[in-house]
């Protein structure tokens, strides 16, 4: 059974649908069962292809859908809101804190540091100088101490000066009197055996300072120095050093010898012209060359080879001459060689250096001849 069609047209795009009687199945099946009644079914008419209408939803489906958005939604808002809050809240916090509450707590401390380094300073300038006071005044310590020693031997040299090589040697010696002993003693005084110990020192090195000057430059001042000082009795403690120190030059000229092997005289520059009759070192008679041996103003190296050249010359004044060459000779080389000569003239050996065994051997053999 179909409904009959409305009047009224339909509007565009749209679909009208009937009621309406399939009846092309029941057709095919009629001989089968002629009391099955025919189906129904909706169809509808002109179907257009702009039609993209869909099926409606249930309305307990949809209330569903919208009630889940809803808790969705709600449950979005306080996480927005709290993360909101979170980012949000510790933005003014930390500007104050940065600002002030630093600023007044460093200051102070800046300050309490300034002065805890102002007062170290001071405390070590104060230290610093108190110790350079000190130093200053052991210094001044030192330099009195000093002078008064140098006082002390300048004096005592005065007192116990002697002329001779060996004090007591011969005639014109000076021997120490009572009142220049008392003297000599009233010059040293009262020190503490700290003092004493260093006194010895000092003048311990001066021997060794007068040794090292004769074996380094041949000076006979050294070796005198260091005799006096053997004959001394007021340097008593000072003997053995002494009597050392001796024989360490003296061994030191044994051994050595500070001339050139093939120096000979300068025969042109000591005998100057044209007309002079020494050409040669053998042309020099005893009397040139023992003038130009005692000429100290002549150099080492000539007045030793004069003396070296004497050694074998059968004149009589040549002993007396290289024996005086030995006293008055201020170069050391110059007084070996003397003595080397002397002892080839007379035929006897003397210890080196050994002037009183000289002149006590010198004397007896002078009074044989007379």
């Amino acid at each position: 059974m179909s409904e009959p069609a409305d009047s009224t047209p339909p509007p565009p795009n749209t679909a009208t649908k009937k009621l309406t009687r399939d009846t092309s199945r029941s057709t095919a099946r009629e001989h089968i069962d002629d009391t099955q009644q025919p189906e129904l079914r909706i169809s509808v008419d002109k179907p257009k292809t702009t039609n993209h209408r869909q099926n409606r939803v249930g309305w307990p489906t949809f209330i569903i859908v919208q009630l889940l958005m809803l808790a969705f939604v709600i449950s979005l808002v306080p996480r927005n809101s709290g993360t909101q809050a979170h980012t949000t809240a510790p933005v003014p916090v930390p500007a104050p804190a940065a600002v002030t509450v630093p600023a007044p707590a460093s200051a102070p401390a800046t300050s309490a540091d300034t002065s805890g380094l102002e007062i170290k300073l001071s405390k070590a300038q104060d230290q610093i100088s108190a110790l350079q006071k000190q130093i200053d005044s052991q210094r001044g310590d030192r330099e009195r101490m000093q002078a008064t020693l140098q006082e002390m031997t300048d004096r005592m040299a005065l007192v116990i000066k002697q002329n001779s090589f060996v004090p007591g040697g011969n005639g014109n010696a000076q021997n120490l009197s009572a009142s220049d002993a008392s003297q000599v003693a009233a010059l040293i005084p009262t020190v503490t055996p700290a003092t004493s110990e260093l006194v010895l020192l000092k003048e311990r090195n001066r021997l060794t300072d007068y040794a090292d000057k004769a074996i380094a430059t041949g000076s006979r001042e050294g070796l005198q120095a260091i005799v006096e000082t053997m004959f001394n009795q007021n340097s008593a403690n000072m003997h053995h050093a002494a009597g050392a120190e001796f024989r360490r030059v003296a061994a030191y000229f044994e051994i050595a010898s500070n001339i050139d092997p093939n120096y000979r005289l300068p025969i042109q520059e000591l005998f100057k012209g044209k007309d002079s009759p020494v050409k040669a070192e053998a042309d020099l008679k005893s009397d040139q060359l023992i003038k130009l041996m005692h000429d100290h103003q002549q150099p080492w190296e000539v007045r030793l080879r004069c003396a070296y050249l004497l050694r074998a010359n059968p004149d009589a004044p040549v002993t007396p001459a290289l024996l005086k060459t030995l006293h008055e000779d201020p170069s050391l080389d110059v007084v070996k060689q003397a003595q080397t000569s002397f002892e080839k003239r007379v035929g006897q050996r003397f210890r080196l250096f050994d002037l009183p065994s000289i002149d006590a051997w010198w004397a007896t053999q002078t009074q044989t001849k007379k």
